[in-house]
């Protein structure tokens, strides 16, 4: 439990770093409801271009815990930006390898691999063994260490067996469409139906802050009448070795669940319709009163 005010550090507008993001106005305006919390700018677009950090109000000091909310940054500038605000005395929620833990599936896979599917891990295209691919997967879907390609022209998933020659061709062209948000290496991942409801899955994505369910919110625009997710599969999950960080559950074919993802929480957006002061009310009662 912290004492004290906490900042909640907003992405700005690209021209003007006295306005917040737009894609964060909701959170930003939940923000500035909330007493104990400070809302503070800065400038990531040109913070990940290389150029110095510059915040807005710039008198943020006086306050010593902080909890980014914003555009997903690669381990290298999470770094930089958690060390600029340290030696400033500010205190980012999550440590670098905190950080690092949720952002990076391979890093997290082993305490949920019971609970989620099966991946392999190369560090770089020359390093896929091809034949094991074929050997362990059926079908599976290409990601680096943070995401897919998902909603591209890009395959959803590739049905083995493959031709080595050619996936490496698809790898490639892969990293290439990640560009500079390709992050740590490849990510082969078994592809699994999840169940329908119409035409959308049965996903939900929970928040988890300081050990404790921070929220839990229906992911996919589902109905309510869809299966919910259970709260004592959920509750495993309180512990994944970070202060703040998100884990999306779906359901399958035959009624049981498993994750599908897990992220840090401060660069994980909220789910479709969710409230984003009851959300932020909760994370103050967390912080700072529990």
């Amino acid at each position: 439990m912290w004492r004290g005010t906490v900042i909640i550090l907003f992405p700005s507008d690209y021209y003007d770093i006295k306005k917040v993001d737009s894609d964060y106005i909701s959170e930003y305006e939940a923000v500035c409801r909330i007493p104990e919390f400070t809302p503070v700018l800065f400038n990531f677009d040109n913070f990940i271009s290389g150029e110095k950090l510059t915040f807005f109000p710039s008198d943020y000091y006086k306050v010593g815990f902080c909890v980014y909310r914003g555009w997903m940054i690669s381990p290298n500038q999470y770094e930089k930006l958690y060390n600029f605000l340290l030696n400033n005395d500010i205190c980012l929620v999550n440590a670098p390898c905190e950080y690092n833990k949720c952002h990076l599936f391979p890093m997290v896979y082993p305490e949920i691999k019971e609970y989620t599917p099966n991946i392999l891990c190369f560090q770089s295209i020359n390093n896929i063994d091809w034949d094991n691919v074929n050997c362990t997967f059926n079908r599976f879907m290409v990601k680096d260490y943070v995401k897919s390609e998902k909603g591209t022209d890009f395959p959803a998933f590739f049905t083995t067996p493959v031709n080595a020659s050619e996936m490496n061709n698809c790898i490639n062209k892969f990293i290439k469409m990640r560009g500079k948000l390709y992050t740590g290496g490849i990510v082969l991942k078994e592809y699994v139906d999840l169940k329908k409801y119409g035409d959308c899955t049965n996903e939900f994505r929970a928040f988890y802050l300081q050990n404790k369910l921070l929220s839990l919110c229906r992911n996919s625009i589902q109905q309510e009448s869809c299966n919910t997710v259970p709260l004592n599969f959920i509750d495993q999950f309180k512990n994944l070795h970070s202060n703040y960080y998100s884990v999306d559950f779906a359901e399958l074919h035959d009624g049981s669940w498993i994750i599908i993802e897990v992220g840090d929480g401060q660069v994980s957006s909220l789910s479709p319709n969710q409230r984003p002061f009851k959300y932020y009310d909760d994370m103050r009662r967390i912080l700072l009163y529990e």
